[in-house]
């Protein structure tokens, strides 16, 4: 599990942080269990991250009632989607034509200036101490614009409970202003160093892709055996794949890249992966009054 925070301002990007502490798991994991992308990513990392807190409080009650769950997928799964938000940042940065850093920087300055003006506002209130913003870093320089809005949305996103309801932002903007941020600052670091290969970004935001998607569905599965009587799983967990469809391929994107036509026979939303190795498909638990994962 991902640990507080004690100092948000100069905290290492939590999705950067993520990603390079599972790198190994994410590079071992097998050809043979890649699965398909057919999901919006950055979405989905929003959906996974907004419900954390409550997917976290019931870790005690899953251990007592589903002693044969594999809790580390629960405990993991926060720094999965964090992981993938990254390795979204790496695909986009290696696969799609450069963004003009000063449009990109443009961009950083704007969600700056309006997740700063909420914080302000919120200081002047007194819901935020005058403090939070002390550390940041000015707009003179890439980095400082990136590491500024990393460090606002932080500020935000550690003081949700307190301030939800009085910020104009939402959660899900939050959560594209750090990858925005982080856009930022690997295409920075693209420019300071050699270029990323196509094939390894790739790779590695499918494997990423696998263990987050993976490791939802159980954790989703098992929530939904414990809630089957409140019937409220959608609301704690809400399902990936519902109005998640990616987006159309722009006409002049590589057509290698682009979704195969299915098979008769082939399940709706089966597609087979680039490299043409079969992907295995999440697994999905098998929930009965006796419960899931109970064979």
């Amino acid at each position: 599990m991902t640990q507080p925070v004690s100092d948000p301002i100069n905290a290492t990007p939590r999705f950067r942080a993520a990603f390079e502490r599972l790198l190994p798991a994410i590079q071992a994991v097998p050809e043979n269990d890649l699965v398909t992308i057919n999901i919006d990513v950055p979405s989905s990392v929003a959906t996974a991250l907004g419900a954390w807190p409550e997917v976290r409080a019931l870790r005690d009650q899953i251990v007592k009632d589903v002693s044969s769950f594999d809790i580390a997928l629960l405990d993991n799964l926060e720094s999965y989607a964090l992981a993938l938000g990254h390795a979204q940042t790496e695909y986009q940065t290696a696969t799609e034509p450069s963004p003009s850093l000063v449009a990109l920087a443009n961009e950083n300055i704007k969600w700056r200036t309006i997740l700063l003006n909420d914080v302000t506002t919120l200081m002047s209130r007194g819901i935020l101490a005058e403090t939070v913003t002390s550390d940041l870093r000015g707009i003179n320089g890439h980095k400082n614009i990136a590491f500024d809005l990393f460090a606002l949305a932080n500020v935000l996103e550690k003081n949700w409970e307190k301030i939800k309801g009085r910020t104009s932002v939402t959660q899900d903007e939050l959560v594209q202003a750090q990858i925005l941020a982080d856009r930022l600052v690997t295409a920075v670091g693209e420019k300071e160093q050699a270029p990323i290969v196509e094939a390894e970004a790739v790779r590695e935001r499918q494997a990423a892709f696998s263990l987050f998607v993976n490791a939802y569905d159980e954790v989703r599965s098992v929530i939904s055996y414990l809630r089957r009587k409140e019937g409220d799983v959608d609301s704690i967990i809400p399902s990936l794949y519902a109005g998640r469809a990616l987006p159309k391929k722009k006409p002049t994107e590589d057509a290698t890249d682009k979704p195969a036509t299915p098979t008769p026979g082939t399940p709706t939303g089966t597609q087979p992966n680039n490299g043409g190795t079969t992907p295995t498909p999440a697994a999905k638990a098998d929930v009965s009054e006796s419960g899931p994962f109970m064979h």
